[in-house]
């Protein structure tokens, strides 16, 4: 766990890339104290976290982020 450098990257984006809530809910969640990293309840979203921190939400362990979809579409002329 870091402070606020540029190691890592902020938890509430960690959050919402492991699909768990859109950044401002997550910022919503650590404020009321269902987030831990590494054991510690944390309660500014100002921090920043590297895959080492394990992160917690309401006692589960976060899973990884979800994989970048890409869609293509084929569109006809006319």
């Amino acid at each position: 766990m870091t402070g606020s450098g540029k190691e890592g990257e902020r938890i509430a984006k960690r959050l919402a890339r492991a699909g768990i809530a859109s950044r401002r809910e997550a910022e919503r969640m650590i404020a009321a104290g269902r987030v831990r990293v590494n054991g510690r309840v944390i309660d500014s979203p100002a921090l920043n976290v590297t895959e080492a921190d394990r992160i917690e939400v309401d006692g589960r362990p976060l899973a990884g982020p979800e994989p970048t979809r890409l869609f293509r579409y084929h569109k006809p002329v006319g």
